[in-house]
């Protein structure tokens, strides 16, 4: 979907933007609700043999604009935008080609950029590039984050890649040993995977994302341990944008009433400073004044952008969210509970690092989100350890 500047087209999304607007009344056969009075319109599509790709069908509807002009009116382009909705993915985006990102050597003690290649340093993990200052001859290496580390970087990367792909601690450090002949204890895991996120976490926040219009929100539970209480849960909140998947919020709160749900909403706005043309959440009764505390535009042709759906069956519907919750419930189905909702919002500042930059998307063609977004981060071969490396000389 690209932007709109038909002024029937954007009609036709405000249409969508108001509950129980559109019924499916068969497979090629819709009604539409009028905005000017109490009534319903017909709206029709026939498949038309021997077109191109393009434009496979024609569209006809009841109205009288239709009549007089014989072309896509509101109401049909209210369908149209329905059924793109459903299916998630915007035909026409293609992500820009992604430059190779520099890393520019500074000298650690002045700051210089004034540096010289000095020579190869031997370690047990392999030959390092050795550098000199000019200005303060000083000598070094340059960090990319396993500096100081006892463990070489492909023991460490290939610990996180598979904490977030769903293995538990104990079976991390048995697989390990098993295949790497290292034996690490599992404190030892938890402390890798909490400094790196911390590290991928304040790098990523440095970009902004380049999204489509189409925004969806969705909420999952997370168990916490609290004294007293068997069964304590959490909320995470998601906000993802359809054209991109690109996860622009994660956020846990304790309850779900309306402050709650406009945390997640003025994150995803601080990602893109954009207003999304649609936001789509399933029923639940706080994204309703949420969504327009958070964007309601008394200036904007779509002053209030919320598409609340019914239930599930229901198109658009709210399935790519659904699929992200699965992902989530993966990880968390191994974990099984946090300590603390300390340890929850890290989990969840991960799992959205994990799912922007790290792994790959079959609904994008097996692209990151994060490349479909035009963020200039080439991540090959070991991902986590290129990443690493740009967040740490940043």
């Amino acid at each position: 979907m690209q932007q709109l500047t038909n002024p029937r087209e954007l009609r036709g999304l405000a249409i969508l933007s108001q509950p129980n607007t559109i019924i499916q009344t068969g497979k090629n056969e819709w009604d539409v609700r009028s905005q000017s009075k109490n009534a319903y319109y017909q709206v029709t599509r026939t498949f038309v043999k021997g077109r191109d790709p393009q434009h496979l069908h024609d569209w006809k509807c009841t109205c009288p604009d239709f009549a007089t002009r014989n072309m896509p009116c509101k109401h049909i382009h209210a369908v149209q935008f329905s059924l793109k909705l459903s299916g998630d993915i915007q035909e026409h985006s293609t992500p820009a080609t992604i430059a190779e990102t520099e890393i520019k050597v500074l000298c650690p003690s002045c700051k210089s950029g004034n540096v010289v290649k000095r020579g190869i340093r031997k370690t047990q993990f392999g030959e390092v590039q050795r550098y000199g200052c000019t200005d303060c001859d000083h000598r070094f290496v340059v960090d990319k984050g396993f500096c100081r580390m006892k463990f070489n970087p492909k023991v460490i990367t290939l610990t996180l890649d598979l904490y977030f792909k769903g293995v538990s601690q104990r079976k991390i450090a048995d697989h390990l040993k098993q295949f790497e002949n290292v034996e690490v204890t599992q404190p030892t895991i938890l402390s890798w995977i909490k400094k790196y996120l911390r590290l991928l976490g304040k790098y990523s926040e440095k970009y902004k994302v380049e999204v489509g219009n189409i925004w969806h929100s969705d909420e999952t539970t997370v168990f916490i341990k609290k004294e007293g209480e068997k069964k304590y849960y959490q909320w995470i909140w998601n906000v993802m944008d359809a054209k991109t998947r690109y996860l622009l919020a994660c956020q846990v709160t304790e309850n779900r009433f309306v402050n709650d749900a406009r945390n997640p909403l003025q994150k995803a706005k601080s990602v893109t400073n954009v207003r999304p043309d649609a936001i789509v959440t399933d029923g639940l009764q706080a994204y309703k004044e949420a969504v327009k505390a958070e964007f309601y535009d008394n200036e904007a042709f779509i002053q209030n952008p919320h598409i609340r759906l019914k239930d599930f069956e229901t198109k658009p519907n709210n399935n790519i969210l659904e699929r992200l919750n699965g992902t989530f419930r993966e990880r968390t189905k191994v974990i099984r509970s946090f300590d603390s909702s300390a340890g929850a919002g890290e989990f969840a500042a991960g799992m959205q690092t994990y799912y922007n930059y790290i792994r790959p998307h079959m609904g994008i063609n097996g692209m990151t989100p994060a490349q479909m977004a035009n963020i200039p981060i080439n991540l090959m071969g070991n991902r986590w350890e290129t990443m690493i490396g740009l967040a740490a000389t940043k």
